[in-house]
């Protein structure tokens, strides 16, 4: 099975974390947690190919390094770019795509195959929400050109309709590292209770963020 990842140019990702991360940093973050996404990947037996859809001037060089595929993004949005990828997949006899964000550094390779195990029906959708069951995480779709796809916010419950529009059937998946997405301060102070080898939490380490997301604790003097 193909792996689609739409790449958001990094300049613009994780608007969300300007509060605790200057514009540099995001940008870092967001190519840390794709290099982490794609190494996780490169010990995936069961994907046969990875292809990074972007407008990020950054994409190729790292398709080059991974040995990976990139497609130039041609229009906007994440809904967009993936059917983009699923129309340059099917026109390569491709039957199957895997739809995965680049901001989930916590997905394992045992996860990603258990998607790809378990999809195997000639019309179907896997799909793998985020923590709060609202977002899509990871979506399976056969054919790759099944249905419309409505990535932004409640897609979880758009994309299970609109497979059933399409007569497909719809398997959920619950999956917690991929389930785990990287948007919000919040998030960060998660991620930093994590015991992992995981880039990311190297990098976060290194910038020392830990010191202006969890929280600290003053002590009254007693006299």
């Amino acid at each position: 099975m193909w792996v689609v990842i739409p790449v958001k140019p990094f300049v613009f990702a994780k608007q969300r974390l300007s509060a605790v991360l200057t514009d540099v940093e995001r940008a870092q973050l967001a190519r840390v947690m794709l290099q982490d996404l794609l190494t996780t990947l490169g010990r995936c037996r069961g994907v046969s190919g990875t292809l990074l859809v972007s407008q990020e001037e950054a994409v190729p060089g790292l398709a080059r390094q991974f040995g990976i595929c990139a497609l130039h993004e041609e229009g906007r949005g994440l809904s967009r770019a993936v059917s983009q990828a699923g129309e340059f997949l099917a026109g390569r006899g491709e039957t199957r795509m895997l739809m995965l964000p680049g901001d989930v550094p916590m997905a394992t390779a045992d996860e990603i195959e258990t998607i790809v195990r378990q999809h195997h029906g000639p019309t179907q959708i896997t799909i793998v929400a985020d923590r709060e069951g609202f977002g899509t995480n990871a979506l399976a779709v056969s054919p790759p050109g099944l249905m419309e796809f409505h990535f932004g916010r409640e897609s979880f419950q758009a994309h299970c309709a609109a497979a059933e529009v399409a007569g497909a059937a719809v398997q959920v998946l619950s999956l917690p590292g991929l389930a785990f997405d990287i948007d919000t301060p919040d998030d960060l102070r998660n991620l930093m209770t994590y015991d992992t080898e995981a880039e990311t939490l190297a990098y976060l380490c290194d910038r020392e963020i830990q010191t202006r997301v969890l929280p600290r604790h003053q002590v009254q003097s007693a006299w």
